[in-house]
């Protein structure tokens, strides 16, 4: 009898074995994950040079413009808001941001509710008020397969499995590194004579926010699947995924816009800023840049993984700069000059 249960003894101390180094390996991963994002400073070394227009045209070429009619998502409903879109060179449409003052994070009550405790103390979002005196341009919708294929021809063989599907071309493309979408930027920029570049994580949440102050731009309800593309609950499912439609990444313009015109600003794909990671401050800001140095990457807005728990204008995350993942891509803004 004794002789029989041995190999059951054994095989059972192997698995709790097993899974104590798998429990251990995991802690380590998610403790180097913070270390990381948080504790380790290093050298701006996925800075580009300083932008150089000597070759720029002069003047730069003419945008178009379109105004449109569109059926916003808003706290009080959907409302038709006319919009005046800017079209430049490659048909990417641009929304004109104009200076403002917003409340950026969110209060104490939503930021536990959405965000764990900050390794370097305080909660993920502090809320503060800045100011932004400049206006600035931002693309309507999240940069295309297509529009991206125009500066890299080589992208397209490095989609997700999920975006090789009809109708492809038109999902946001990814995976994109934080140094992919600086340069994309100045491709675009050396072709038409503006600056593009990303937006600092300010002026992102602050035309997402669209002067709304509700957790998100169409009010509280998060559960409402029918106004971004996101995941389920925090322990998400393909089934889940698909309760708004996409299991994936859907098409950019598939869901309603904010009241300013500009789509997918929550879900779909999490979208690159161009601002260092680091502890909110808790102090008024003007035109705010994020810290000089750092090792990761503001990242905004979620993904279509992302839990609904989570959802708010607020979300941010922060990456290598260097990092490829699916989930990441991003918008461009353009200064006015």
């Amino acid at each position: 009898m004794s002789f029989s249960r041995r190999p059951t003894k054994i095989i059972t101390r192997a698995l709790l074995a097993l899974a104590l180094v798998a429990a251990l390996a995991w802690g380590i991963g998610r403790l180097n994950h913070w270390y990381r994002k948080q504790w380790h400073f290093v050298s701006s070394m996925q800075d580009l040079p300083p932008v150089n227009r000597s070759g720029w045209p002069k003047p730069p070429p003419p945008w178009s413009a379109e105004t449109v009619d569109i059926r916003a998502a808003t706290p009080e409903g959907f409302t038709s808001v006319k919009v005046t879109y800017a079209v430049n060179s490659i048909g990417m449409k641009l929304v004109r941001v104009e200076p403002g003052t917003f409340v950026m994070g969110l209060d104490d009550k939503l930021s536990k509710e959405v965000g764990p405790i900050h390794p370097l103390g305080g909660p993920m979002y502090v809320q503060h008020r800045v100011r932004l005196t400049k206006p600035y341009y931002l693309g309507a919708f999240e940069v295309t397969n297509k529009q991206y294929d125009l500066y890299d021809t080589q992208h397209a063989h490095h989609r997700p499995k999920y975006q090789l599907v009809p109708g492809g071309d038109n999902h946001p493309v990814e995976p994109i590194t934080w140094r992919d979408a600086q340069l994309f930027c100045r491709w675009l920029s050396a072709k038409e004579g503006r600056l593009y570049r990303l937006p600092t994580e300010a002026e992102w949440e602050y035309a997402c926010r669209a002067g709304t102050t509700n957790r998100v731009y169409w009010g509280n309800n998060v559960l409402d699947r029918t106004k971004a593309n996101f995941g389920g609950d925090s322990k998400g499912s393909l089934a889940q995924y698909a309760e708004d439609g996409f299991r994936y990444t859907a098409p950019v313009g598939s869901f309603p816009p904010n009241p300013w015109g500009l789509y997918d600003m929550i879900g779909n794909s999490w979208e690159w800023a161009q601002d260092w990671y680091s502890v909110l401050s808790t102090n008024d800001a003007v035109d705010p840049q994020g810290p000089a140095t750092g090792h990761c990457r503001v990242d905004k807005g979620g993904s279509w993984r992302g839990a609904l728990h989570y959802i708010s204008s607020a979300l941010r995350d922060g990456d290598d700069p260097g990092d490829v993942a699916d989930l990441r891509g991003f918008r461009v803004a353009c200064e006015v000059e």
